[in-house]
Order: C-alpha cells, then sequence, then structure tokens
C-alpha cells in the first residue's frame, strides 16, 4: 500500500534554488562541477568562524536521538552552512577536531555532514531514490518521546531529512520502503497511522507475509515461514530492496534507479543520502555505502553523555579493538574485494536497481548477518563483470549514533569468554566464505593458501592466546602489516 499525502515540511531555512540555467546544465551533464555557493571572504569566513565558536559551546556535548528538536536543527544549521557560502573543506577544518581539538558537538558535525550531503546530491543528475528498512519491533521508536521515553518519531524525521535534501532538486525523486517482518507489536498498523496523521507522502508500508502467502520462490526457498520467525532483518530488506527493484517506474524510465537501505532508527541521517547518490552517479563506482568507523571522517557518539569520537580515537576506544583488527587483516587477504571497505556491516548501502535481482541471488541468509553476504556477493557480481577495484564501491565517512535502547539485536552472557568464541568462529566462517567467493584455482586462493590452512577450525584458546599476545602492543591501526609468522608465534 503506497499511502500519498501533502508531507509536513520542517522549518529549515532552506538555501536559494539553483537558476534554470543551472538546472539545466545539471540535468543535461549527470554530474555537475564543484561547489554552487558564492566564492567566500576572509570577513565571511571570519563571521562564521565566530558562529561555529557560539554553536560548539552552546550545543549538547552528546546526541539524544528522541529530541526532534535536536533532529530538526541539525537540518536548520545545515541551510545555515550552504547560505553561508564558505567551502565545506573549510567547514570541515573548523569543525572536525585536530590533535589538540576535540571535534565540534554531534548536532554540528551533523549539520555538517548533511551540508556536504547536499551539495554532492546537487553535483548529480536526475534520479529516483527508494530507501528501504525493516520495521520489526519499531513501536516503540515510531512514537514521539511524549509517547514513549524511546520515541524517536522515526517515520516523520526519516521523510523530514529527505525532503530537506531532495529540497529544490528538479528531476530528483525519492521514497521510503518500510517493510514488517512479522512483528508482534502492530509496528505497521502504527506506522500507516503515523503517515495518515502527519500527512507524510512518499512511503510504501510492505508486509513479508505477502511472500509467504504468494509462494514467492525466493523466500521459500530460503525457508521463510508464515510468522517469519526465519527472518530477522535480513528477509524484510532482501523484500524491500526486490520490491524496488522490480517495481515499474512512474518516471522516464532511462531515468537511472537507485535502492539503498538503513536502519530503522535515526542512528544516520537520512540527508546524507547525498553521499550515495554521487558515489554511483558521479564517481562512476558500481555501488555506495557509508562508514561509521575506520576511515577519516567518519565519527562515533555514544550518549547520554560522550561527544564525536573521530578516526582514529573511536577505533582505539573499541572494547574489542585487536579482535577487529584481526578479524580485518584475515577478512581482507581472503576476500581482497573488501580492500578499502573496513565497516562492511554498516546499514547505509546504496545499488542501481537493476543491478538487484542479479547480486541477491546468490544471497541466502535473511538474518542479521545479511549485510556481509549482501556486500559480497555484490562485489564479486562487478568484479566478473570487469569493473577494476578502485571503481568497486564509494566508501563515505558518517556520524553515527549509537542506540542501544531499542535494539533488536543486543545479546549478553555470562561467559567472559563469549567474545573469544565468537571472534574465533569468525575466523572459520571466513574460509568458508573465502572457498565460496574466490575460485579456488586463482593466484588470490593461491597467496592466501597458508593463510586459510592457519585460519581453519581454530581453536577458541589458540585464538584467545593469539590476541592477548597482539593486544600488548597497544593501539593498533586496521591495516597494521602483521606477517602470518607473527600471528603463529604469538598463538604458540
Amino acid at each position: 500500500q503506497v499511502i500519498s499525502a501533502p508531507a509536513l515540511l520542517g522549518k529549515a531555512i532552506r538555501p536559494k534554488r539553483r537558476s534554470a540555467g543551472a538546472t539545466a546544465e545539471t540535468m543535461g551533464a549527470g554530474c555537475g562541477k564543484g561547489n554552487p555557493s558564492e566564492p567566500d571572504s576572509s570577513e565571511t569566513t571570519s563571521k562564521l568562524k565566530a558562529r561555529l565558536d557560539e554553536l560548539k559551546a552552546s550545543l549538547p556535548v552528546s546526541r539524544d536521538l528522541t529530541n526532534n528538536e535536536e533532529t530538526a536543527q541539525v537540518l536548520t544549521l545545515a541551510s545555515e552552512i550552504l547560505a553561508s557560502g564558505v567551502d565545506i573543506e573549510e567547514i570541515k577544518k573548523l569543525t572536525y577536531g585536530s590533535d589538540t581539538e576535540n571535534p565540534a558537538p554531534p548536532v554540528l558535525l551533523s549539520a555538517v555532514g548533511a551540508a556536504e550531503s547536499k551539495l554532492l546530491l546537487k553535483q548529480t543528475g536526475p534520479h529516483h531514490l527508494s530507501c528501504v528498512f525493516a520495521m520489526y519491533g519499531e513501536q516503540n521508536r515510531l512514537r514521539t518521546k511524549a509517547e514513549h521515553e524511546n520515541g524517536q518519531d522515526l517515520m516523520t524525521n526519516k521523510v523530514k531529512q529527505l525532503e530537506w535534501l531532495f529540497d529544490g532538486e528538479e528531476g530528483k525523486t525519492w521514497e521510503i520502503i518500510a517493510v514488517d517482518d512479522g512483528c508482534p507489536n502492530n509496528s505497521k498498523e502504527l506506522a500507516k497511522d503515523i503517515i495518515e496523521k502527519n500527512k507524510l507522502n512518499n512511503i510504501a508500508i510492505l508486509d513479508l507475509k505477502n511472500a509467504w502467502t504468494e509462494k514467492d520462490p525466493f523466500f521459500m526457498q530460503r525457508g521463510l515461514d508464515e510468522a517469519c520467525k526465519k527472518s530477522r532483518k535480513g528477509g524484510a530488506i532482501m523484500y524491500g530492496l526486490l520490491y524496488a527493484s522490480a517495481t515499474r517506474p512512474f518516471y522516464p524510465e532511462a531515468k537511472p534507479k537507485l535502492v539503498m537501505y538503513t536502519d530503522s532508527d535515526l542512528s544516520t541521517d537520512m540527508a546524507l543520502c547525498g553521499l550515495l547518490s554521487h558515489g554511483i552517479l558521479c564517481k562512476g563506482c558500481s555501488m555506495s555505502m557509508g562508514a561509521r568507523y575506520g576511515s577519516e571522517g567518519t565519527f562515533l557518539v555514544k550518549p547520554p553523555d560522550q561527544g564525536a569520537a573521530p578516526h582514529p580515537r573511536s577505533h582505539f576506544e573499541q572494547p574489542n579493538m585487536m579482535k577487529i583488527v584481526l578479524r580485518h587483516y584475515v577478512r581482507v587477504r581472503l576476500l581482497p574485494m573488501l580492500e578499502g571497505i573496513y565497516d562492511t556491516q554498516c546499514a547505509f548501502k546504496c545499488f542501481r536497481a537493476e543491478d538487484l535481482k542479479a547480486i541477491t541471488a546468490d544471497v541466502q541468509s535473511m538474518g542479521a548477518d545479511f549485510d556481509m553476504e549482501l556486500l559480497l556477493c555484490a562485489l564479486l557480481h562487478y568484479r566478473k563483470a570487469g569493473v577494476a577495484q578502485e571503481k568497486l564501491c564509494s566508501v563515505g565517512g558518517t556520524l553515527f549514533t549509537e542506540d542501544f535502547a531499542e535494539s533488536n539485536f543486543m545479546a549478553s552472557s555470562d561467559d567472559p569468554d563469549k567474545p573469544y568464541k565468537t571472534y574465533a568462529g569468525m575466523m572459520d566462517a571466513l574460509v568458508s566464505m573465502h572457498e565460496r567467493f574466490i575460485d579456488q584455482d586463482s593466484a588470490e586462493a593461491a597467496k592466501a593458501k597458508d593463510l586459510v590452512a592457519f585460519c581453519r577450525g581454530m581453536p577458541w584458546e589458540t585464538y584467545k592466546k593469539m590476541h592477548d599476545k597482539l593486544n600488548e602492543r597497544g593501539q593498533t591501526l586496521f591495516d597494521h602489516p602483521f606477517t602470518l609468522d607473527e600471528l603463529k608465534a604469538a598463538a604458540a
């Protein structure tokens, strides 16, 4: 069911619309050039710096995703940044922090990211973007904070973020596709009520149960049951992706159609979708995605009292830092198509609609681990098509706010060795992925042969010994050049 009605617009100050000439140029060329803002002067920059200093002193230290005023303020400040005409790179220098200065508060950093995203979207030609998310157990976050302590008013805010991003962009359109996969708490009906009450448009509400009712071969082969209990986010996202890719467009078919998926909460701002469109349409990459950590321009926020941790600080502060480093070391060597991608699980990925049927054909998981499998299937698909490594995937840094209050995928254990057992299991799983996704007669397989033998069936006790010894070296970045002999010595 597609619900369409006049949308509520946020009260953010919007940048002026482009002139007719600029619009025609962008629509004709496919990708525009540079920052359309007026050249900045030293006086303008000085005034903006004073304004940024004022905001740094007044904005909250952390981020509250349940605060609608904060969420709206991000877009208001982004509009103010765009209206200033100051080069976005200069603004990033003033807000991203340095070795001696902490980054700006998360609200301001999010505004800078949104402003950059809108500038990047301006460079793209006409296209349609479908935004998919799963809606299981979202009965609280769908509500406002006044209605529930964990309420994020997520549907309304996602719409406002996309409206702001696409405002004034002629020929560029968007839609939201929210998929219920058997939520026992009636998230679907609640979402419909919110859409009608707030007169939100461009939203389709889907029900994964229809795949079972219609005996859809794709989902039947993957064991979908009537209650959708075998789907844990993955099934809902896959259903949404396939729906978006197969839906007949209401605009000219020549218009590029992109499909992205994201988390249901507000952890990553939808106003950042310009990064995704630009990565495919302007940088010429086959797919695009965000990153929460692991590279410059990423920020991790842990409410309620921690500010934005930049890279590499966010990496070094991870309680499982060395476990993540070791996983990446093995992963990028056994699955070389992942080179340059540190945050494989980031739920902010985008594809061309026409590629999705082929990409998803070999994805088997309907669980929370589908992210990695979908990514590998996509990269392998493009590799086989002859796409060069550097054009496989565009990765853009994002600010990500942790949201544990309503997580549907958290687990706890009284076993102090459980993290070691989990990550040791990942080593063996990576061997299986290597054998599935890499031609075993290739030079890549031959190069990885000794590492495969070392990781295959590794007992968790051996993994723990190796990890703890290597962890003694302290802060270690993802791409640290360990040798296999070094790993073997640590595990001995």
